[in-house]
């Protein structure tokens, strides 16, 4: 019977790459919500809602300030490792160049009246926090590139780590919650730090990449993936902070943290999948099959344990009835999603028919996913910012499936 298991969790290469990395990302996830739930006990609910529009600001500008380049950089080195430090050059122009012109366009966004937290210092530790955050995230896309998911992943749960150190020692001190805003830059540079003698082990001598062009184009078509993916993670919360205020905010942040660990494979399935799917063949159906095995009672224990861990572990005023459901469902539906997105990304080059279908699944999540949630949300409260997100996802998944099929063909590939 243990050897079933064992080779049901570990019968392939990007099954084992898959369960270990989800492992790590189970502890990154738990991270999370203890982080969450001090944000709360030490500080409050209020507190709680700003952390969660700040983490969400600094994705979302960080999606445009790095624009698929440390992506492009993973797809690269998987394919050809010897490449690796000879792209860095071209990596490293196009970045400080994106970072430059789109931390200025953050600083105009974070300025109107509806966006502005009123936190002193809050654009500055918004831009500290992506800046660190892109050196950080180059490491972690040399590890994927050299598949080393498992190491990769261990460093970003350092940063967690460092990170809730921070935010117990500066409430111990009595300091101004906008400091371990500022903290979670320095957590992110001592954990990539920590990765430095690991990163230069695994960097070898390279032949040379000569192609700007050809790296650019990647990195565009992956820059589509991460708007289609970072926007249907962290709209929400902007859409909540406009309409509504942060104490309602730090009210969905609270049970999106729990219910967000379904979405925990849906994370993991662009880091692994993506690159194994640009040099190897899924069996859709089967594989997906064998998710869903396992993703539906697991679904089913985590909506039963919301309504119980979040008034447990948060507090009393955490109360709510149907947001639980909304958030289980759009995170179910996220995972199914992101699977049928990476494969289709992993195993397509770059091509008008494939350009088109990204860029239409990007302005699904950033265009309608955002119109939903407002909409929704004015009609329904915070619990509408899931159900339009769900309304979203289930019209990408349809793109994706008719993009994987109509490419299979055109490449003589088993359409499903």
């Amino acid at each position: 019977m243990i050897g079933k298991i064992k080779a049901f969790i570990w019968g392939g290469e990007t099954r084992k790459h898959l369960f270990n990395t989800f492992l790590v990302y189970g502890f990154i996830s738990l991270s999370i919500i203890v982080l969450k739930i001090l944000i709360a006990r030490l500080y409050g609910q209020e507190e709680l809602g700003i952390f969660t529009y700040f983490f969400s600001v600094v994705s979302l500008v960080y999606l445009f300030t790095s624009f698929g380049l440390p992506e492009a950089l993973t797809q690269v080195i998987i394919k050809n490792g010897k490449k690796l430090r000879s792209v860095l050059k071209y990596f490293t122009f196009y970045t400080v160049l994106s970072t430059i012109v789109f931390l200025y366009a953050a600083y105009i966004f974070l300025k109107h009246p509806n966006f502005d937290p009123g936190l002193r210092g809050f654009y500055w530790a918004v831009a500290l926090s992506i800046i660190a955050y892109t050196l950080h995230y180059l490491s972690y896309s040399i590890f994927r590139g050299r598949k080393y998911f498992v190491s990769g992943s261990l460093y970003s749960l350092l940063n967690r780590i460092f990170i809730i150190t921070f935010l117990v020692l500066f409430s111990y001190l009595s300091l101004p919650f906008v400091y371990f805003l500022f903290s979670m830059s320095a957590a992110l540079l001592l954990a990539t730090i920590a990765s430095l003698p690991q990163l230069w082990k695994i960097s070898d001598k390279e032949k040379v990449f000569h192609s700007s062009e050809a790296f650019l184009y990647l990195a565009f078509s992956l820059f589509l993936v991460q708007v289609s993916f970072y926007s249907l993670r962290f709209i929400d919360a902007l859409t909540i902070k406009y309409l509504v205020d942060f104490s309602q905010l730090g009210l969905y942040s609270a049970y999106s943290s729990i219910t967000n660990v379904i979405r925990l494979l849906g994370y993991v399935f662009p880091m692994v999948v993506i690159p194994m799917a640009a040099v190897s063949k899924f069996k859709l159906r089967e594989s997906f099959r064998r998710i869903m095995y396992l993703l539906v009672p697991f679904v089913g224990l985590v909506l039963i344990g919301t309504y119980f861990l979040v008034p447990f572990l948060y507090g009393d005023q955490y109360q709510a009835t149907w947001l639980p459901v909304a958030l289980v469902f759009s995170s179910t539906l996220l995972i199914v999603y992101s699977y049928f997105n990476s494969i289709f990304v992993g195993e397509n080059k770059f091509s008008p028919f494939y350009v088109k279908i990204l860029a239409l699944d990007a302005l699904l999540s950033l265009i309608v996913n955002t119109i939903l949630n407002l909409w929704f949300i004015s009609l329904w409260g915070i619990i509408g910012a899931p159900i339009g997100t769900a309304v979203t996802i289930l019209i990408k998944i349809v793109l994706n499936l008719y993009g994987i099929k109509q490419l299979r063909i055109k490449n003589g590939k088993e359409a499903i």
